[in-house]
């Protein structure tokens, strides 16, 4: 019973140590953020010209112990000029978020463990242009990424360029969403299919 005290009150004060370091790591990358809770710290990209807009009440699970399906550090890379924005009260566990272009997770959003978020292909689509590091991202397509007020994405989920999650809408775990989701509705599979509303 004591040590059981005495553990949880190190995690608290390592909890509330990883939050100033983030607070920190974000001011000197010149994001705008409000109040943040994490376990751990995540990997964190910022490239010049980006913009990042957090709203209060992010918490990120980078560590086991702030979720069990958080075995690893949550990533977070924004392209040069590109921008990404966090709402109020989002939570997310062990996920990568990738903005080359533009990002948008709205207040109450929540992003299970081990999900990825992304608004580009990352390569060329053409095989030639891929046979040389000079020319492998020529021509890589963006789309910006918006997930809607209080949206649910299940752990492992992939989140696609150009896709717009909607309001209260779930994405089942281990998930590839490639369209838009409207809101209201429960989606889920490789592809993402309509499965009910809610």
């Amino acid at each position: 019973m004591i040590l059981q005290r005495i553990y949880r009150g190190l995690w608290a004060v390592r909890i509330r140590l990883d939050g100033m370091l983030l607070g920190c790591l974000l001011r000197l990358y010149g994001a705008k953020y409000g109040t943040l809770r994490t376990t751990g710290l995540p990997h964190l990209t910022i490239r010049k010209g980006a913009r990042v807009t957090i709203g209060n009440g992010l918490r990120l699970n980078n560590c086991f112990y702030g979720n069990a399906l958080s075995m690893h550090r949550c990533a977070i890379w924004v392209g040069e000029n590109a921008r990404l924005d966090i709402g109020r009260d989002v939570g997310i566990s062990s996920s990568h978020i990738v903005a080359s272009d533009s990002v948008t997770i709205e207040d109450n959003v929540k992003i299970g463990g081990g999900c990825y978020v992304m608004d580009t292909d990352f390569h060329s689509m053409s095989p030639l242009e891929r046979l040389s590091p000079d020319t492998d991202r020529t021509g890589t397509k963006t789309a910006p990424v918006t997930i809607r007020e209080n949206a649910f994405i299940g752990a492992a989920s992939i989140i696609l360029k150009g896709v717009t999650i909607g309001k209260n809408s779930i994405i089942g775990a281990g998930s590839v969403v490639t369209g838009n989701i409207p809101d209201n509705q429960l989606w889920a599979g490789n592809p993402a299919r309509f499965i009910k509303d809610l």
